[in-house]
């Protein structure tokens, strides 16, 4: 145990304390003083350390466990698009109540009110069908309407739509992997791919900065409430403007949780931030790329073709032979990479397909080749498929992978049954084989894709099972160790913040996470039913999760 001359503001005990920490075993009390750990050991060494104004906290037989990270999120989206008309599966499990949802809230609208809906989901609600310009026509006559899908590299738009956005029958695809698709006949159908051509109407919804400030903090205590304490935001969505107010609520007294952001590529030459700009609240770490795209809209770039399914074909809207593509040049993609590489920023880019991830990481060598640098730490985001020669490789050139792993859980039948086939999906999310390759991986669930939901990540990594219950992929589980350290100690580490986070050690700062049960002991089945009770940052209980 680590002594210290001063008396600890707080000494928690009473329950498991599991630290992360290689060799902390039998751990029974946690000192801090001010934001920091001071000291962990047996219980009567911590009490013989404590003062007359220490505050003892009774766990009482909960679980201890240092605040949980997630690497990949985005609250600024979330902050959008939770203000949108839900329409989503987790809300709607049949089309009537997705169609409901649109008809009251277009009944309430303006004529001529720009419309936005998120959420759409072919997986979990049924019989969604096929959507496109003629059916949002009828719903909305009087209304540009926008509907986007659970995935986020899809909207479907109406005419009025495209009409207010200037998108006509001449209009040619925009740049970056965006398109704007058409039927057979090649007249525009109403279906929007990726983020450079969805731009185009997204620019038409009206959030103010207050409006965002607000749902980013409400944003702020829905990770908090799932045990998270520290998130990394890969891209930032919102205008730069609003670097402003991250800043300004990293300041607030009642903070619950941490942030490591990215911006996107184009953003970079905008600002004055350098890599590792800001504090342990707000930091500018690195820069976000979009290398292909999701598996539920085509998009993900694969070597084989998507599945000739009537899910694909009809209602996802990919044609037969489709394999996906990529976002960029190549030749502008290498000279970005390259030139991000010498100013010094952490490079993330989302791959998840196995062509897209083998083609990125052929970028990721020649850069790292040409302009040597330790300890880059750049990183393949989501993960898919990527094969058992590619993990090698991205361990011997310093890329770790942050691994969609609630793909399985939510959308695991659809991608062995109808997009993927069963060869491929007993290959999805390798997480075993990276591990065995020499990785430090991380969870993530992408919110607002899936909620912010560790627990159910941890369950996921561990049993490989799907929404209905079967087992994909077994051969790649982890232990519920392994599991945990992915979304507290390796996740930390992939956030260039494993020296002040992500492990209860004297020093780091007082993060906390404590929950009901512990989830090294309970049934894997069990985890994602674990209830979070409380989130501390920097020494303190959040307000988010005691009121």
């Amino acid at each position: 145990m680590n002594r210290s001359r001063t008396a600890p503001d707080t000494i928690l005990y009473g329950g498991p304390i599991l630290t992360m920490e290689e060799g902390a075993s039998d751990v029974q009390a946690v000192a801090i003083s001010g934001e920091h750990i001071q000291a962990l050991g047996h219980r009567e060494e911590i009490f013989a350390s404590r003062g007359s104004d220490t505050q003892l906290v009774d766990l009482e037989g909960r679980t201890l466990l240092p605040g949980l990270i997630e690497p990949h999120t985005h609250p600024d989206l979330c902050a959008q698009c939770y203000a949108w008309i839900d329409v989503s599966g987790f809300t709607h499990p049949t089309v009537e109540g997705v169609e409901a949802a649109l008809r009251k809230a277009i009944s309430k609208a303006n004529p001529g009110e720009w419309l936005f809906a998120f959420g759409l989901d072919p997986m979990l609600t049924e019989n969604v069908g096929t959507w496109d310009r003629h059916r949002l026509d009828l719903l909305a006559p009087e209304n540009p309407l926008v509907v986007m899908i659970q995935s986020m590299h899809t909207l479907f738009v109406n005419s009025l739509a495209l009409r207010e956005a200037g998108v006509d029958e001449s209009s040619p695809d925009p740049p970056g992997g965006g398109r704007f698709c058409r039927d057979s006949d090649g007249r525009l159908n109403g279906k929007v791919e990726e983020v450079s051509a969805a731009l185009r109407f997204l620019r038409f919804h009206d959030s103010s900065k207050e409006a965002l400030r607000e749902g980013i903090w409400k944003q702020y205590g829905r990770y908090a409430r799932a045990g998270l304490t520290t998130i990394g935001m890969p891209g930032m969505f919102v205008a730069l403007e609003m670097l402003d107010v991250f800043q300004e609520l990293a300041r607030r007294d009642d903070l619950p949780v941490r942030m490591v952001a990215y911006l996107r590529h184009h953003q970079v030459g905008h600002v004055d931030w350098k890599p590792g700009d800001g504090d342990d609240r707000f930091r500018i770490q690195g820069v976000k790329l979009w290398y292909d795209g999701s598996p539920y809209s085509g998009t993900m770039l694969i070597d084989d073709p998507y599945e000739k399914s009537r899910l694909c074909c009809c209602t996802l809207g990919i044609p037969a032979g489709t394999t996906g593509r990529a976002n960029f040049d190549p030749t502008e993609l290498r000279e970005l990479i390259l030139d991000l590489h010498r100013q010094g920023w952490q490079v993330l880019t989302h791959a998840q397909g196995d062509r897209g991830t083998r083609e990125i990481l052929d970028f990721y060598e020649q850069a790292l080749e040409a302009h040597d640098r330790k300890d880059h730490r750049w990183r393949l985001e989501h993960c898919a498929l990527i094969s058992p020669e590619d993990l090698e490789r991205a361990a011997r050139l310093g890329v770790t992978p942050s691994f969609h792993v609630n793909h399985i859980y939510y959308y695991g039948p659809e991608l062995r049954d109808d997009i993927l086939g069963s060869t491929r999906a007993e290959k999805l999310m390798p997480l075993g084989t990276a591990l065995r390759a020499g990785h430090r991986v991380s969870l993530h669930a992408d919110s607002p894709m899936y909620p912010p939901e560790p627990f159910r990540l941890i369950r996921t990594a561990t049993t490989r099972k799907t929404r209905h219950g079967e087992e994909l992929a077994s051969h790649e589980a982890l232990t519920p160790l392994e599991a945990l350290r992915a979304v507290t100690l390796d996740a930390a580490w992939q956030l260039f913040a494993e020296d002040s986070i992500g492990s209860l050690a004297p020093g780091k700062l007082a993060d906390l996470t404590i929950v009901d049960e512990n989830p090294l002991t309970i049934k894997p089945d069990r985890l994602d039913e674990i209830s979070v009770s409380e989130t501390w940052l920097g020494g303190r209980p959040t307000r988010a999760t005691t009121g």
